[in-house]
């Protein structure tokens, strides 16, 4: 799969924010060069096996200086302009503040090795954070791996070193998200006065990337100048099509849009066919539920599926399977997935971790709902173990 299509700037599509600087300047990665974008490369093939996705997609940024680097080859710097060309690469004077507010405002999982401790009073769920930040590393074959790792708790004296060193160059307006400001920004269409902005530049391209926002302005994160909202833009959410625990292909659910989802649904549904194989097929209906969206939360509903819907609970006692009845709405919660037959399910993207015991009990019916937000995140992965730092 061409390394490009693991790059988004999709604030709705995009599951891990990676730190491409970090990454491509790291020599424990491989390699003889000490800047090397093989290394990438090597890393979004790691997420791909760790993710069991393997279209993964990340929200790539890097500090400015990595396209001038005289370490990288012309035709590896070529690519990353290109790429910064295309809005499938954030470029920044500096990249560590913003991985870091997108972590925040997207409930993103960073992926680099600092330990980013001149932002710690900045961010405070970053020391001691366990199911936030994930590490590469080479394995013993020689290839990259990705693990998560237990972020640091520092003493005061090097939290302080590290801000003097670092200039505090967001100090005092850096801010953290409301769930309500976030999700504001993120359903307007923002345009940039820089006409040839890659990421808000004018064109019919929508801007799904995530803008800035300093107290009451929302800016542009390449230029730092105020975005002009030209209007609405429907909110989405990705669906993953999961066959035998690995995702075989993704696709978009926009609010007010209900989409059908089966075997040959009519009138512009999903088609499952090209992603599972014949023996799923069977059991699913040319139209087996339909997915809606509000702008806030999914909700999935049986209308005549012949073999039936069930809906998979997920917590940390144990998942638990919940038939859909057909007629009945069920609200989706982080957490839930929609399983269309023993080996193939439709995964709410951002499913990656262990939550808490909601307080609702999920009735199933009409009258069901449940909260849009989801329980709290708790718990880490169980793909791998830990990394001790």
């Amino acid at each position: 799969m061409p390394l490009e299509s693991h790059l988004t700037l999709d604030a709705s599509a995009a599951e891990y924010v990676v730190d491409v600087a970090n990454v491509v300047r790291e020599p424990a990665l491989g390699g003889e060069r000490a800047a090397d974008l093989a290394r990438l490369a090597g890393l979004l093939d790691a997420l791909a096996d760790f993710a069991r996705d393997p279209a993964v997609q990340v929200y790539a940024i890097t500090d400015r200086s990595l396209l001038s680097d005289g370490r990288l080859t012309a035709p590896e710097r070529h690519t990353l302009e290109r790429w910064y060309r295309d809005g499938l690469l954030e470029v920044l004077p500096r990249a560590d503040d913003r991985l870091l507010e997108l972590a925040d405002a997207l409930q993103l999982r960073v992926v680099s090795s600092d330990n980013f401790l001149d932002f710690h009073r900045a961010h405070p769920w970053i020391p001691g954070s366990r199911d936030r930040f994930l590490r590469p590393f080479l394995q013993p074959d020689g290839a990259v791996g990705v693990r998560p790792r237990i972020m640091p708790v520092p003493p005061e004296w090097q939290v302080s070193r590290k801000e003097e060193e670092g200039l505090l160059l967001e100090a005092g307006v850096i801010r953290r998200w409301d769930r309500s400001a976030h999700g504001a920004v993120l359903s307007r269409d923002w345009r940039c006065p820089e006409a040839d902005c890659p990421q808000f530049g004018a064109g019919d391209r929508p801007s799904t990337a995530l803008p800035r926002r300093r107290r009451a302005e929302v800016l542009c994160p390449t230029h730092g100048v105020p975005l002009t909202d030209t209007g609405p833009r429907p909110r989405r959410a990705q669906v993953k099509v999961v066959m035998d625990g690995t995702v075989r292909g993704r696709f978009m659910v926009t609010a007010g849009e209900p989409l059908a989802v089966g075997r040959a649904p009519a009138d512009g549904g999903v088609t499952l066919g090209a992603w599972i194989d014949d023996t799923a097929v069977t059991s699913v209906s040319r139209t087996h539920v339909v997915l809606s969206y509000d702008g806030n939360g999914l909700s999935v509903l049986d209308e005549r599926s012949a073999n039936g819907t069930r809906i998979r609970r997920s917590r940390p006692d144990g998942d638990t399977l919940i038939p859909l009845h057909h007629g009945n709405l069920w609200h989706l919660r982080q957490g839930d997935s929609v399983v269309l037959h023993d080996r193939l399910e439709l995964l709410p993207s951002g499913r990656q971790f262990v939550f808490e015991e909601d307080p609702t009990d999920g009735t199933v019916g009409p009258q069901a709902s449940g909260s849009a937000a989801g329980p709290t995140m708790m718990a880490v992965p169980r793909e791998l173990p830990r990394e001790q730092e």
